[in-house]
């Protein structure tokens, strides 16, 4: 009888040790399950055309876009939707030719919103961005200024002195 009983309660313990492990792996199915149901729903489209891209801009849906062009490749992430816009993250990937400073800021981003609808390329219109490729560029833009002005004083100092003979003269 001793040996039914130890037998009985080992069973048991058994069972229970069991029926704990179909527990624990109904419980890690569901958790991973739900976590890639997450992934997937929440993940940005990966746009291959710029009208895939601009089709998610209108509504900004999250996507992302590489703009590959002569001079530089940039990537288009929209982020979310703002109380003030939608939020697209610009990045310069690559500089190929053209202007070769732009070496120094690959990698560096900023932060473009537009109003919800609109369609353009999102780092055309920097008064829309802030952050470090913004004020990136416009050092350059203040650096190739000041050698122009430099460059072409003479020619500056020239033309002020026309406007102000034709002052004198009217």
């Amino acid at each position: 009888m001793h040996k039914e009983a130890h037998h009985f309660r080992h069973n048991i313990a058994h069972h229970a040790i069991k029926k704990d492990r179909t527990i624990v792996a109904l419980v890690l199915f569901l958790v991973v399950s739900g976590a890639l149901a997450l992934y997937f729903t929440f993940k940005p489209a990966s746009c291959e055309s710029l009208e895939c891209f601009q089709d998610h801009m209108v509504v900004c849906k999250q996507a992302s876009f590489v703009n590959e062009n002569r001079e530089a490749s940039w990537r288009y992430t929209i982020q979310r939707l703002t109380d003030k816009g939608c939020a697209i993250e610009v990045t310069l990937l690559q500089a190929k030719e053209g202007e070769l400073h732009l070496r120094a800021f690959e990698g560096d981003s900023m932060l473009c919103t537009y109003p919800r609808g609109v369609l353009a390329y999102p780092d055309k219109d920097m008064f829309l961005c802030h952050g470090l490729l913004k004020e990136d560029l416009q050092g350059l833009i203040i650096e190739k200024l000041h050698g122009y002005i430099i460059k072409n004083l003479d020619d500056i100092k020239d033309e002020f002195n026309r406007i102000e003979a034709n002052k004198e003269i009217a």
